[in-house]
């Protein structure tokens, strides 16, 4: 066990502004062929989700990690507040939820909540933020943003969703990512994922609206393999170019005697880690047979408590074209290298 790039005890701002906390050495990489990804040539299929990588700086040291395929932390249309800390503290499932520990025993065992509320910075800073964070990668790198619309009055959920896709691709967005599974927002807003008719109408919209971008969506559980079935079947028909999973999942996490662990306003939150890496490879494998079966034009991207480079390996061999990790490299910068190290050639 290390301490994480991202420090728990300070705020979100904090963290954006004098984070990463990384004093190690950026080792060599060695010599491989690239691949493709939606266009764009990458060195490994391994990437980091929504979520830890705050800011250009935080993206160019993913990149010199040999995280191939960073994406950019969720943004908004216009600046909005973290929760408060605490954001994160470790957990163990039990059943029917979460409960919060000291630490986890070992770092394969660690599970965090992940409460932030998809804080953003103003759209003033992200234009000159998301080009720095392009910039700071590798030719053979690519970076996609991660968008989410807001409910503003006057305005509709989805043209706010489309503003906010707009103005990831006017900053120089590559690939840009829908967020439709958000657990720590307001239930609707966080499960749009779960509906088949919901998924094609945004998709469709934001899909053309951003074009010749592609665009990927994010999401959550699904009740069963049917579901998840109508879900990818209408993203197909939509434009969007694929799937990422599995997002956090939203659990009741308890402190001592019971109390809330991050107090009685978030009774719930997102846990990620080892708590839900089953699920994720439960989800991905389902998908890709799905994929298969319909033989449906869409990239798989997979995510959910993948920790150690074997992690990584499972959920590509669960179907997945990239497999991100955000718990895992939080608390192992050098997962990546880990990873290409063992198995750099066998997904060419």
């Amino acid at each position: 066990m290390t301490l994480p790039l991202y420090d728990p005890q300070k705020s979100y701002l904090e963290n954006m502004q004098e984070g990463p906390c990384f004093s190690g050495k950026i080792l060599p990489r060695a010599t491989s062929q690239t691949m493709n990804f939606l266009g764009f040539p990458i060195r490994s299929p391994i990437g980091v989700p929504a979520g830890p990588l705050l800011s250009a700086q935080w993206v160019d040291l993913a990149g010199k990690l040999g995280f191939d395929v960073p994406t950019y932390k969720t943004i908004r249309s216009q600046a909005h507040p973290s929760h408060p800390v605490p954001n994160i503290v470790f957990v163990e499932r039990q059943s029917g939820g979460a409960k919060k520990i000291e630490k986890p025993r070992s770092l394969e065992e660690i599970s965090i909540t992940n409460s932030f509320g998809m804080p953003s910075m103003s759209p003033e800073f992200l234009m000159e933020d998301i080009p720095r964070a392009n910039a700071a990668l590798g030719s053979d790198q690519v970076m996609i943003v991660s968008v989410v619309g807001t409910k503003r009055p006057g305005e509709s959920f989805l043209s706010d969703f489309v503003k906010t896709a707009q103005l990831a691709k006017s900053a120089g967005a590559k690939i840009i990512e829908a967020n439709f599974s958000c657990p720590n927002v307001d239930k609707e807003a966080g499960s749009l994922y779960s509906s088949a008719e919901t998924v094609y109408e945004f998709a469709k919209t934001i899909a053309e609206k951003i074009h010749p971008v592609p665009l990927l969506i994010k999401g959550g559980l699904f009740e069963n393999a049917e579901h998840l079935r109508s879900v990818l079947l209408a993203l197909a028909r939509s434009g969007a170019a694929g799937l990422c999973g599995l997002n956090s999942v939203s659990m009741e996490v308890a402190g001592e005697e019971g109390i809330p662990a991050l107090g009685s306003t978030r009774q719930t939150s997102g846990v990620c880690g080892s708590a839900i890496r089953l699920d994720a490879l439960r989800f991905m494998e389902s998908a890709a047979s799905i994929k298969r079966q319909e033989k449906l034009d869409l990239v798989l991207l997979g995510c959910g408590g993948l920790i150690t480079a074997t992690h990584l390996q499972q959920m590509l061999e669960a179907g997945a074209d990239l497999a991100l990790s955000a718990t895992g490299m939080m608390w192992d910068p050098f997962l990546a290298f880990k990873f290409q190290e063992q198995y750099a050639n066998t997904h060419r």
